[in-house]
């Protein structure tokens, strides 16, 4: 027993070790186009608890760059995780390296040998042209003039900041979900975010899947060069029609600080609006050639379930017919599978619930069917199909449900065909009913006489008006679900706000995304247009309905404000939310000139 625990002990101490000796290694340089005049710095970054202990990496062989020195610099880190201190060391080598000629080069992969272990980083790409790629310097303030933007100074600022538009496919089937994301890497110092105009998803249904509420930044080597970076959106498109379609750039507004010149400059910030670049998708029609007559539309891959709540039962009794269709794909936009004629089992209308995880590409559609049992003896629910266009074998699949055995047994009342010409009758007592032999008639008082009897009648005729009123307006919101969504928007609002006075109160910065959900939500209900529309399409909407242009303008401000304080935590003062919850507060009554969508 005590050799078993000696081994335990001594693999759990040579596991720990293992991870003790756990290093990063990686590579970068300063700028990836330089002149033959000017110096590369590439710097070999070590981090981990035993950085410090590694030995200073050797360079191989560089063709067409010779060795100018090296220098070193480190930094330490301490955290306490679960009651224990760890420490985290970096130590940097900048090695300063002169090219001998223009043309395209690489940097090799370097290696270190650490405790038996070969660490090794990425290759990186040089473009070395001859000159030299640095600014002049600036001449003095008598010789200064205003002029534009030199295109070698824009060149430089697009290599440092830049947003980038990344998606998961270029080639798509119409109606497959695809997801693009916008990056930024930057490597100046930021002070303020914001987005610039929205973007117009042509030719796609569109679902956020993140946008950021804070400004976080990551650290990236991006092609040999260390960026910060910050995933600024990421979205799940559906295209809903075939062609070249084009996913839009994105505009982003950024704030660089400068560093300060001197002691007693305390440096500034300057405003560029940047924008990704769009990029082209090819979006295929699905195959006409062998497509099922029962295509449910559905575009991705997806699995089949069902059950039944129960299979023995009587007649005029129910049970739940459930189907699940779960898996990655278009669920909002699959129809509904079709049930096959089944006489004496009566189906009702479907309940259908669709459950969309974070991705926004992947969940379950529930639908569930109330059956009616209508005569006794032994039936059978076929089998039901349900065919989608399966994406990874590019071809259409047809998944189908199980087969249900049903006992319906004679219940309190018995089922009548419809097939039935003749009427069931029954009789009841002998053929001859007694004759009355009582001559003597009763004096009763006629009922058309009463106070009473007129009474009723007036409160049933107007009654009537009223009835029809409260059907007509019920049948209304039964049939335009815009019209229902306009009776609501109020409470909507309310709620939100309700929210957002809580949040006033205590000067909380999620004021602004309460108010903005709120109104959002609110127009878009008051406006009959669909959740989750762009702001772009909300106040193009709104400018169409609203007469008041103060009151378009104040919103307009209100949804600035609102869009800013998502990446400037702590930007605003407790008194710009006190006094922006009464601006909010006074255009309330504005807002009920909106005349609404229509109805």
């Amino acid at each position: 027993m005590k050799i078993k625990i000696f081994f335990i002990t001594l693999l759990i101490l040579l596991m720990f070790s293992h991870l003790a000796a756990e290093i990063d290694i990686q590579a970068y340089v300063d700028k990836t186009k330089i002149g033959t005049q000017d110096i590369l710095k590439l710097t070999i970054e070590v981090s981990g608890n035993k950085a410090g202990s590694v030995p200073q990496p050797e360079l191989p062989e560089i063709k067409n760059f010779v060795n100018r020195g090296v220098s070193t610099s480190s930094s330490s880190s301490y955290s306490i995780i679960n009651g224990k201190m760890e420490s985290q060391v970096t130590k940097s080598y900048i090695f300063r390296l002169q090219p001998q000629k223009a043309g395209n080069f690489i940097i090799p992969p370097i290696s270190i040998q650490y405790k038996g272990k070969n660490h090794t980083t990425q290759p990186i790409k040089i473009n070395v042209i001859q000159g030299s790629t640095e600014p002049a310097p600036p001449t003095s303030s008598r010789h200064q003039r205003r002029e534009k933007p030199s295109a070698s100074s824009s060149q430089k600022l697009s290599d440092n900041l830049f947003l980038k538009t990344i998606v998961n496919k270029r080639s798509v089937y119409k109606n497959e979900p695809l997801i693009v994301k916008y990056k930024l890497y930057s490597r100046y110092n930021i002070s303020n975010l914001s987005f610039g105009e929205e973007p117009d998803f042509q030719g796609f249904w569109k679902d956020d899947i993140f946008i950021p509420k804070q400004v976080n930044f990551d650290r990236e080597n991006y092609q040999g060069q260390l960026f910060s970076t910050m995933l600024m959106r990421s979205t799940a498109l559906i295209p809903n029609e075939a062609g070249d379609l084009e996913i839009p750039s994105q505009e982003l507004v950024v704030d660089i600080r400068t560093e300060p010149r001197s002691f007693f400059d305390f440096g500034s910030s300057k405003r560029y609006t940047i924008r990704s670049k769009s990029v082209k998708i090819k979006v295929k029609e699905l195959p006409i050639q062998n497509r099922p007559v029962n295509f449910s539309n559905a575009v991705g891959q997806f699995q089949l379930d069902s059950d039944i709540s129960s299979n023995v039962l009587k007649v005029g009794d129910s049970f739940t017919y459930t189907l699940k269709i779960s898996g990655t794909g278009n669920l909002n936009q699959i129809d509904v599978p079709k049930l096959p004629d089944i006489n004496n089992l009566r189906f009702l209308d479907p309940e259908i619930s669709t459950s969309i995880n974070n991705n926004k590409i992947s969940g379950t559609k529930t639908i569930k069917y109330l059956v009616i049992a209508q005569e006794k003896g032994q039936f059978q629910l076929p089998a039901i199909k349900f065919t989608f266009f399966d994406t990874k074998s590019k071809s259409y699949r047809t998944l189908q449900t199980e087969i249900y055995d049903l006992s319906v047994a004679e219940g309190e009342s018995n089922f009548i065909q419809s097939s039935a010409a003749q009427s069931i009758v029954q009789q009841e007592g002998t053929d001859i009913s007694f004759i009355i032999t009582k001559t003597e008639l009763q004096n009763r008082t006629i009922l058309v006489e009463k106070f009473l009897y007129w009474f009723i009648w007036f409160l049933f005729i107007s009654t009537i008006p009223i009835v029809k009123i409260y059907a007509k307006e019920k049948n209304k919101l039964a049939a335009n679900t815009d019209y229902l969504r306009q009776k609501k928007a109020k409470r909507i609002l309310k709620k939100y706000l309700k929210q957002a006075s809580r949040k006033a109160a205590a000067t909380d910065p999620e004021f602004y995304t309460a108010v903005q959900n709120g109104l959002s939500n609110y127009l878009a209900d008051k406006l009959a247009i669909a959740r989750g529309s762009s702001t772009e399409e909300l106040f193009q909407k709104l400018k169409e309905n609203l007469s008041d242009e103060n009151t378009y303008t104040e919103l307009q401000k209100i949804f600035v404000k609102c869009d800013q304080a998502r990446f400037m935590p702590g930007g605003f003062s407790k008194n710009d939310i006190r006094q922006d919850f009464e601006k909010i507060k006074n255009l309330l009554s504005k807002l009920s000139r909106i005349k609404g969508g229509k109805k």
